[in-house]
């Protein structure tokens, strides 16, 4: 299982500086301001945690007027501080757009995760001076339903370290349990879809390379989830025509490289040619001419000697002269 080993420490408090300060100054203001405020405002609210406020501090943002959160149908969930959702949100200026004071939820969040991520919240403003993050609840369904709830309200800072375990845990290819598959299976939200599709990789992965632990009691599984079945069916085709692509293209590649060397091969033996051709008609001419040179040598002799030497035949009388 993924619980083996979340860790939790008290987050620490900081003292009062500027950031601190803007962030209060931006949590009760009453009007949004020009852009570059709004893009301060949100920069602030990323970077800094409400936890890093003195308990005094704290206690300034659970006063004012109230946001009103209700589920997809309109029912009613719970109520905020506009102050402390204002120092918590990044999404202060999409959800409060309109100027109303309430938060429509999305349908597929469990209304439950957000009553307790926003009571987390308003307690570390009134009744918990010593801040800590908020816990892993040591099941799966409940750790992404909480993400999704913060990052819906734009509050993922104070839920990021829970996600990342998860994304952690599935990147290094750690084998999910079939209780985390069916949660990952039934979050549909877009948090719990990014994580489905990372487990939907991974699985993916181990079965082609198969390094599914027991592949009949996986395939047993398989049968009784047929989201994450027919996703997987689908990752791992997807996966196996990249594989051939991939081994198409290393071939042609290959055969690429080996008729162009077989080309620049060709071209050396051609440039070669007219060279040797050249040598061998230079030496098949120098031959010629030392035979011709052989062949006129003698007779050249004989000539320079005049009628000496040479007999001559008349009427059948040999004649020397």
């Amino acid at each position: 299982m993924f619980h083996s080993w979340i860790k939790f420490e008290m987050a620490p408090i900081a003292a009062p500086s500027a950031t601190a300060t803007t962030l209060l100054t931006h949590a009760f203001a009453t009007a949004p301001g020009s852009k570059q405020d709004q893009h301060t405002k949100v920069n602030v609210t990323e970077a800094l945690k409400i936890y890093q406020l003195s308990f005094t501090k704290r206690k300034l943002l659970a006063k004012g007027p109230l946001v009103r959160i209700v589920d997809a149908e309109d029912n009613h969930v719970i109520n905020m501080p506009i102050p402390l959702f204002r120092a918590t949100s990044i999404k202060e200026q999409q959800l409060l757009a309109t100027g109303s004071n309430t938060i429509k939820l999305l349908v597929g969040l469990d209304v439950q995760m957000v009553k307790d991520l926003v009571q987390h919240l308003k307690d570390v403003t009134t009744c918990n001076p010593h801040a800590k993050d908020i816990r892993s609840y040591k099941s799966t369904y409940r750790d992404i339903q909480i993400c999704s709830a913060a990052d819906t309200l734009g509050m993922t800072l104070y839920t990021q370290h829970i996600f990342n375990w998860y994304w952690a845990h599935l990147g290094t290819c750690q084998l999910p349990g079939y209780d985390d598959i069916d949660a990952f299976t039934a979050i549909e939200t877009p948090i719990g879809d990014n994580i489905f599709r990372k487990a939907v990789t991974l699985m993916a992965k181990l079965d082609l390379e198969g390094r599914i632990p027991d592949p009949e009691d996986y395939a047993a599984y398989l049968a009784t989830n047929e989201r994450f079945r027919i996703a997987v069916t689908e990752a791992k085709n997807r996966k196996q025509r990249h594989l051939h692509w991939v081994t198409r293209q290393a071939r042609r590649e290959q055969a690429d490289a080996f008729q162009g060397s077989a080309h620049d091969q060709n071209s050396k033996e051609r440039a070669k040619y007219p060279k040797e051709k050249a040598v061998k008609e230079q030496a098949k001419w120098g031959s010629n001419k030392k035979n011709e040179a052989a062949v006129r040598a003698p007779v050249t002799g004989k000539r320079a000697k005049g009628l000496d030497g040479f007999a001559w035949r008349i009427c059948g009388v040999n004649l020397v002269v």
